[in-house]
């Protein structure tokens, strides 16, 4: 959401507008369901044109109230996510922050989805979430990273980054660790700064989207240089969280809310509905029952102290 893959002006003032404006461009874009029929069926520009098919990646679609007061809902696609394993996939804060009680899914290439169960933040200042999903979709996992990308390190990231209809990837090279960044209505901490090694780089929607080696996931993309329209740039700015810094929030969220409750069941098959609207055809569409979900051992579920949104 936060994307910034095109030249950003030296003034600091005028480039942390332009990061601004590149984040409200992603955060607002709006497309009812008509418009999201369109995003998947017509062919889009991108910044890299080779599209990536991986199971461990899948587009995050949001169901928000529609801004005309019609009372109607619209479904759009807002990020990107990786998954972790046990239903538990990774994106950024600012891709829910929004709208923190939002019903949706996840989607990946092979057209599999799942609804989303449950949200989980770690505090306003951390561009990381969690979201839990019902079943649906199968994955393989990233495992996260022990050690924090060094300085010069390349990784890879991959993202659903709009207006592209597939996945696509870019390489990043660290330059330096930001210890904070103010992006004007809001300051996200310990994050690397990185610069596209090719042509390819982030745009609008691979916000969320995970900076990786092999198997082993460094960090979670915020931003890029301002780029609507998803044009190439070779050495264009990113920002990315650091998740090594953030593993142990994740286990332990991980580890809490392992188990669900009825009112997360029937919001993950509020999220298919939605998902069925737009994709009828999804193959192995999964119809939430009780025997989709693992068994509920009563004394061994725990209330998490993390922020449920």
């Amino acid at each position: 959401m936060f994307d910034q893959r095109c030249k950003v002006p030296t003034n600091y003032a005028f480039k942390t507008f332009m990061i601004l404006i590149c984040a409200a461009a992603a955060t607002f874009a709006q497309f009812d369901k008509a418009e999201a029929r369109e995003l998947d069926t017509a062919t889009l520009q991108a910044s890299d044109q080779v599209p990536v098919n991986d199971n461990r990646i899948a587009e995050l679609w949001s169901a928000l109230p529609a801004l005309d007061n019609s009372q109607g809902i619209r479904v759009r696609r807002d990020c990107t996510a990786s998954y972790l394993g046990e239903n538990f996939w990774l994106t950024a804060h600012h891709c829910i922050s929004n709208s923190p009680l939002m019903d949706g899914f996840l989607r990946q290439s092979d057209g599999e989805v799942a609804g989303i169960a449950a949200i989980y933040t770690k505090s306003s200042t951390d561009d990381v979430a969690l979201i839990k999903v019902g079943p649906g979709i199968d994955a393989d996992p990233f495992d996260l990273a022990n050690t924090q990308l060094a300085i010069g390190e390349k990784a890879t990231l991959t993202g659903y980054g709009q207006p592209h209809d597939y996945a696509s990837s870019a390489t990043t090279i660290i330059r330096e660790q930001v210890p904070s960044l103010d992006f004007g209505n809001v300051i996200y901490t310990d994050l690397f700064k990185g610069m596209s090694a090719a042509l390819s780089r982030s745009c609008s929607g691979d916000s969320g989207a995970p900076i990786y080696v092999g198997n082993t996931l460094y960090a979670v993309h915020t931003a890029g240089g301002f780029n609507p329209g998803c044009t190439d740039g070779h050495d264009m700015p990113m920002w990315h969280t650091n998740i090594v810094s953030r593993k142990s929030w994740v286990s332990t969220t991980r580890r809490l809310n392992s188990q669900f409750s009825d009112m997360e069941k029937e919001k993950a098959a509020v999220g298919l509905r939605y998902s069925a609207g737009l994709f009828p055809s999804a193959p192995g569409l999964v119809r939430p029952s009780e025997n989709n979900y693992p068994a509920v051992k009563s004394s061994s579920f725990q209330q998490s102290s993390t922020k449920l949104f």
